[in-house]
């Protein structure tokens, strides 16, 4: 029970850690529209709009004038799907796209703190090395300059990625399949 309260502990550092480093997002001031930003707000605009009609969003057919446009051949739908649900509740996709990048933040501290606390069997490191991952400059730069949304979201995966190899080479040869479904979620965000 005492270590479950602690890895509860370290979680909720990296969760704090999470919403200092997001707290930008909620400013009212700022634009996420430009750069990458603009369509993945509107990717995820048509996605909510196929998924409130029971169509398919393999082909989105409000973009290009009506024509319609298969926006996934370039980016996976991770990011349109997790900002188009999140904004049905909130019915907001501004909102919507807001939550899932500071999903995002917390997720990437998570998958980093689990697969140094692994390697080191430290939890301190494991936790410093998770804060550090989220405030590396690159990671910043996706969120706030660049509005990545897919490339943002792929930082979660990266270390589970890792942390499959770590389990495939070094402990538990089962755990393979993190690695292939990290890997395949990777490459779909």
């Amino acid at each position: 029970m005492k270590e479950k309260l602690k890895n509860l502990r370290y979680i909720v550092i990296l969760f704090i850690v999470a919403i200092i480093v997001s707290i930008p997002l909620f400013w009212k001031n700022l634009d996420f529209y430009h750069d990458d930003g603009v369509q993945h707000i509107y990717r995820a605009i048509s996605t909510q709009e196929n998924m409130n009609n029971f169509q398919s969003t393999a082909v989105l057919p409000r973009l290009q004038n009506g024509f319609g446009y298969s926006w996934d051949l370039f980016y996976g739908p991770l990011s349109s799907f997790s900002i188009a649900v999140i904004g049905s509740i909130f019915s907001n996709i501004n909102v919507g796209y807001k939550i899932v990048m500071f999903l995002g933040m917390f997720l990437s501290g998570i998958s980093m703190y689990s697969l140094v606390r692994k390697i080191t069997d430290d939890k301190n490191v494991g936790m410093l090395s998770g804060i550090l991952y989220m405030t590396m400059p690159y990671h910043l730069t996706d969120l706030y300059l660049r509005n990545s949304a897919g490339e943002y979201l792929s930082f979660i995966f990266i270390p589970i990625v890792f942390l499959g190899l770590y389990n495939l080479f070094h402990e538990n040869k089962k755990e393979w399949l993190l690695t292939v479904g990290a890997v395949r979620t990777y490459n779909n965000s």
